[in-house]
């Protein structure tokens, strides 16, 4: 396959992890609204003096599913902590073997994140765990969160790596948030 080919599939996979990406922020995105509308639900029905007793439950799980569904496509704006200070004065092919060690460090992070929460899904499925409250939600539902959030945040990783592999650090230096620092 000659480079321009090669140039080319790669960038087809990161199209393709882009999408996937912006599918997870938009499942977030819904989290985000499914959870504003049950906290109102439950303000408007305390200050009736009818409150839920569901509402507190269920919010929390809209949170936990925001955060892990979102995680993904924090990656892909760049919307993770990141400390750069010292990656920023060195120059760009040591900045891009950088990103290149740190993207792969959290790749490995992220595949082994989603590999032991497969196994704790895995586990509560076989065992039939549910949680302990009012909902008694299958915990292997909740859990599956993990495994989604893990493989949506590994592909992002993915394809940030890719980029870096394509264009240098200088694709990280575009996203960089440090000009937003005071």
């Amino acid at each position: 396959m000659s480079g321009v080919a090669q140039f080319t599939a790669l960038g087809a996979v990161v199209t393709a992890l882009d999408r996937l990406g912006r599918i997870g922020g938009m499942l977030a995105t819904v989290m985000i609204w499914l959870l504003a509308i049950t906290v109102t639900y439950d303000i408007a029905l305390r200050s009736l003096g009818i409150p839920t007793l569901w509402a507190a439950e269920v919010s929390i799980y809209l949170m936990v599913a925001m955060a892990f569904l979102g995680a993904g496509a924090t990656q892909s704006v760049d919307g993770h902590f990141r400390v750069t200070f010292v990656r920023d004065l060195c120059p760009p092919k040591v900045r891009t073997c950088l990103d290149i060690l740190s993207l792969l460090v959290a790749l490995v992070f992220a595949v082994l994140f989603t590999i032991g929460a497969w196994g704790l899904v895995s586990f509560s499925w076989m065992l039939n765990f549910k949680t302990s409250t009012l909902l008694e939600i299958p915990l292997w539902f909740l859990q599956g969160l993990m495994v989604v959030g893990g493989f949506l945040l590994a592909l992002a990783t993915l394809r940030d790596l890719l980029l870096v592999l394509m264009h240098g650090s200088s694709i990280r230096d575009s996203k960089s948030g440090a000009s937003e620092v005071i």
